[in-house]
């Protein structure tokens, strides 16, 4: 069995189980604010035959077709850890006010793809993109 190592955790999973886990980060909530900006890196699947562009689209029709007042701004190709990536930049309404999203697709190990959600309050974006920035600019990924 292969071994899951965290700082704080580690444990064996079977050989044939997919990889799904979730990482999460978050800025420090002020008092009485609905929504702290945060950070999301997710793993999925690219189904047979997809790449990254296509599993982007896909990606792009099912949040603009579940967000309230989707307003895409941005989809372009980058570069992330080396490796090519698809960022798309969105802005949508969420329970406590307007929102802003930075979404980043980046093949990992085949046939992964590594999504990194970056979410603020509108208000906030303009002060916390750069962070975001530094964020993404810092990634390193393993050898597939």
């Amino acid at each position: 069995m292969p071994r899951y190592e965290h700082t704080d955790v580690s444990f064996d999973v079977p050989r044939d189980w997919e990889d799904r886990s979730v990482v999460a980060f978050s800025v420090p909530a002020k008092p009485g604010q609905g929504m702290a900006a945060n950070l999301v890196m997710t793993r999925d699947t690219l189904a047979a035959g997809e790449d990254l562009r296509r599993y982007g689209d896909r990606q792009l029709v099912e949040i603009a077709r579940r967000l309230d007042g989707f307003q895409l701004h941005a989809r372009q190709e980058i570069t992330l850890g080396g490796q090519p990536a698809l960022e798309l930049r969105f802005g949508w309404r969420g329970q406590g006010g307007p929102l802003e999203q930075r979404l980043v697709f980046v093949a990992g190990r085949k046939p992964t793809v590594l999504s990194f959600t970056a979410t603020m309050p509108r208000s906030e974006a303009a002060r916390l993109d750069p962070v975001f920035d530094r964020i993404l600019a810092s990634v390193k990924l393993g050898q597939g």
